[in-house]
């Protein structure tokens, strides 16, 4: 683990308080799912390059890790974009909302959408018997992926209006 990613885990750990001790429980567990994925992630790199050598089954435990780890914190991520949704909302409906309001809450649906697709695409490529795992065909798969990315360049966009 790279200091800059242990430094990320350990901000994370201290502001775990700052939204109640559900939601900092969940964000410190966001970001140490996002860190053991771009782990996996390298190993994946390293087996793929033939610069790590490991048996089919360290293999298949290593590649089912990573897309494990990705789902987690895609639907971590999804769950978080949820509650700002709804204070985004609870905000729009307020008598004395602000003038950016409307946008927020665009940006907010946007954002929850994303996850959504992000965490519906990241289960598909867990092996069979998880969740949907492989039950996707490459196409859907590939579908959603894309107009999740689609969203994020939306998002982007969208977000420099603020």
């Amino acid at each position: 683990m790279a200091v800059n990613e242990l430094a990320d885990l350990l901000q994370a750990h201290a502001n775990r308080d700052k939204d109640g001790s559900f939601w900092g429980t969940l964000g410190v567990a966001g970001s140490a799912f996002t860190l053991a994925y771009l782990q996996a992630e390298k190993l994946s790199f390293l087996i793929d390059t033939g610069m790590l050598h490991v048996s089919k089954d360290t293999e298949f435990k290593i590649r089912t890790a990573h897309k494990l780890f990705w789902s987690l914190s895609a639907f971590v991520g999804f769950l978080r974009s949820i509650r700002a949704l709804n204070a985004s909302s609870e905000a729009l409906r307020s008598p004395d909302r602000t003038k950016c309001a409307p946008a927020r809450f665009t940006q907010a649906s946007l954002t929850t959408t994303k996850f959504l697709l992000d965490t519906i695409h990241a289960v598909s490529w867990l092996p069979p018997g998880w969740l949907w795992g492989s039950k996707l065909s490459v196409p859907q798969a590939s579908g959603i992926a894309t107009a999740s990315a689609i969203l994020g360049l939306v998002i982007h966009y969208h977000g420099k209006r603020f």
